[in-house]
């Protein structure tokens, strides 16, 4: 059996034995033996040798010296090993060789079609440089500028690696060239190379390289590419393989170095149909791309009104990332109109047409039906009264159980009596339960009641204002209960005798913030500052256990529950195509304080509004599901939209929508969809897609 390594001799080892190459020559090594033992025998057979004599020499007598006896051991290992070495008959051969290969790689996906901007002198010698090599159009795509650095100038470039190494042709596309016979050959079928590869395979395509000339080892592989890998392994891995054979990667980046500097609106989100005077949130995704940190302004405009009717200032992220901007505006016309959100562009930017985004919004003035109902007449049925029978846009009706008949003539928004059928609730768009002896009002009542939020299409809204006589604790094993947004068995109220000393001052959530109903000022900022100037509250019920799906508006940051958490004060849920809102407190006229109705109107107002704004909804429109984008690249996320303008499809409190998202002929994913904090609409993301065509459904 006749065993061979081989290898390639180094340089220094070829002009120490006076081995001269030329241009892309060089020498090998060849080592042959017909040693028939396995190499773990080998080495016994060597660590025996060894031992044996140097226990031989161990036990001569103590007449030699130590260095004479390592000296005399060393000479007999040494001529062992010479036999060793005649017997296996090893023999070292040199041989010059010829010129080695050089893999050429040429990124032929559709990413290379892409013209990147560039500073206008860069991209006129770009285009000069392209027409005088003869490419039309003389455009710096990301393919041409591959052709042209291999093409130009007679092809120097090929000539000088034809002229050092063997060249073998490659597509990224995977499959091996007819590999030309000339070099004319060669420039040609660069020159004819289209980029419309539907994937960008890079560390396939490496792999099959090196499985393709594993015959030889090449001198190395270039790839002239824009290092966009959509499918496969990607280049670290091809790294990796090439390394262990030794083989170098030279990688030639194409396309700009540095982002196109660039300011981009997208997804613009508000409110179809909404109230005068009532706070709507023009709501987009700003990208600012080459200007991080820089302070950027964005406004709103209207149709017929060219002025700015709002902006806000945001600093753009240093990494490129999206983020969400906010407009806030109270529209004081009604009618439809066309709304454009823009960002001012900046110096350097060379693409605006992205800068702005138009909706249409349509602003109704219609009266809002309302029925206020309370046990006995406190302050806060009082101040309601006067406040909302006030407002031209609401239409009051209200029940106060203690009063008499008389009361009913002398008031003419006073009912005798509650109404009690079904088609008498349903004409009102909120209803306002203070401290209600529920009671009086029957089962039948409470029954319809019910049935005004948790219908289909057209839910209507309750208020629940807590109180110290009947609401909530009344409502245990009624047909209301359900509709609470607390859990009755955690609810604690003051004692009557106990005197109330420590007021709280009302403050706002995150998600209360914003929530166009609690907005006090015109802008975020003012809203939050106005919250904090309110007078305090001093009575309040404690409920820690809130029902899942609850949103908290307002908490009272004095008073925590077992968790740390500050207790709610004013906290919303869905309920069918409805809404349910809750006070723990029946105080907000105490917001009055120095101001008047300036603020407890205020934010009454915008509440009820808010509460009957799904009125306003056409009901035979169905859902709607819209991404950001249409076309994505592998590893972006991709955000899904869903709108349900139809009351029917709401899901119930905070649940969520699970939509499929299934690409053509593979596997199908599940998207949960969470509900929006301001608009009425359910985002989700997915990620780690893979190319191809997808569509989705709504699957609950």
């Amino acid at each position: 059996m006749i065993s061979v390594m081989n290898g390639t001799l180094p340089e220094w080892i070829q002009r120490l034995l006076g081995i001269e190459a030329g241009p892309g020559e060089g020498a090998a090594w060849q080592l042959q033996h017909t040693w028939p033992w396995a190499p773990w025998a080998s080495l016994l057979l060597v660590v025996f040798v060894v031992g044996f004599v140097a226990a031989v020499y161990l036990h001569e007598g103590r007449r030699a010296g130590f260095r004479l006896k390592v000296s005399l051991a060393s000479i007999r290992v040494a001529l062992i090993g010479i036999v060793l070495l005649m017997i296996a008959q090893f023999t070292l051969s040199v041989e010059r060789t010829g010129l080695p290969y050089l893999a050429l790689i040429v990124d032929d996906s559709a990413s290379m079609t892409i013209v990147d901007r560039y500073e206008k002198h860069r991209a006129g010698s770009l285009a000069q440089r392209l027409e005088a090599t003869g490419f039309e159009p003389a455009q710096p795509s990301r393919e041409n500028l591959a052709k042209l650095l291999l093409v130009e100038k007679r092809a120097q470039w090929l000539r000088r690696f034809a002229d050092d190494y063997k060249l073998r042709f490659y597509s990224l596309r995977g499959a091996r060239q007819d590999q030309p016979t000339n070099l004319d050959q060669l420039t040609n079928k660069i020159r004819q190379i289209q980029a419309d590869g539907p994937t960008t395979r890079l560390g396939t395509t490496l792999g099959r390289v090196l499985d393709d000339l594993r015959g030889t080892t090449p001198a190395g592989i270039v790839l002239l590419t824009d290092g966009i890998n959509t499918e496969g392994p990607g280049l670290d891995w091809a790294a990796a393989r090439a390394r262990k054979r030794g083989v170098p990667l030279f990688l030639v980046g194409l396309g700009n170095d540095r982002p196109v500097a660039d300011l981009k609106l997208t997804d613009l989100l508000v409110d179809e149909v909404v109230f005068v005077d009532d706070v709507v949130y023009f709501e987009a995704v700003l990208s600012a791309t080459g200007y991080g940190g820089r302070e950027l302004r964005v406004t709103l405009r209207r149709d017929g009104r060219p002025d700015v009717l709002a902006e806000t200032r945001v600093t753009a992220n240093p990494d490129g990332r999206p983020q969400t901007v906010r407009l806030p505006y109270r529209p004081d016309e009604t009618g439809p109109f066309r709304w454009t959100v823009e960002i001012e562009p900046l110096q350097g930017e060379l693409q605006t047409e992205n800068n702005h985004l138009t909706r249409t919004m349509e602003v109704r003035k219609e009266q809002i039906r309302v029925l206020l109902v309370q046990d006995y007449p406190n302050f806060e049925y009082r101040y309601l009264r006067k406040m909302l029978g006030r407002d031209n846009t609401i239409r009051l009706d209200t029940l106060l159980q203690e009063a008499d008949l008389a009361h009913a003539e002398q008031d003419a928004a006073a009912l005798p009596v509650f109404p009690v059928r079904r088609d008498e609730l349903s004409k009102y768009d909120v209803i306002i339960l203070g401290d209600v002896d529920f009671k009086r009002l029957g089962q039948s009542a409470m029954e319809n009641l019910a049935s005004l939020v948790n219908r289909p299409v057209g839910g209507g809204a309750l208020v629940f204002i807590a109180g110290p006589e009947f609401n909530p604790v009344a409502l245990r094993d009624t047909p209301l209960e359900r509709f609470l947004p607390i859990a009755l068995g955690s609810v604690w109220l003051p004692h009557p005798d106990t005197a109330l000393l420590d007021g709280f001052v009302v403050q706002p959530t995150e998600l209360g913030l914003n929530n166009p109903a609690m907005q006090l000022g015109d802008d975020p900022t003012q809203t939050k500052a106005l919250w904090a100037s309110l007078p305090p509250l001093y009575w309040m019920i404690d409920a820690p256990e809130l029902k899942p799906g609850v949103v908290v508006l307002a908490v009272n940051p004095n008073r925590m529950n077992g968790a740390g958490q500050p207790l709610p004060v004013i906290c919303m849920q869905y309920v069918g195509a409805g809404k349910v809102l809750m006070h723990m407190t029946d105080e907000t006229w105490r917001w009055r304080r120095r101001a008047g109705d300036r603020y407890f109107a205020r934010y009454w107002i915008q509440m009820i509004r808010y509460l009957a704004r799904s009125k306003l909804t056409d009901n035979d429109r169905q859902a709607v599901l819209t991404t950001d984008r249409r076309e994505y690249r592998q590893g972006e996320m991709i955000r899904f939209r869903l709108r349900l303008a139809d009351p029917r499809f709401r899901p119930d409190g905070n649940q969520d929508v699970v939509l499929m998202v299934e690409q053509e002929g593979q596997r199908t994913q599940r998207v949960v969809m969470s509900r929006h904090a301001v608009h009425e609409t359910f985002e989700g993301t997915l990620l780690g897609a893979i190319p191809g065509g997808y569509h989705a459904w709504i699957a609950s």
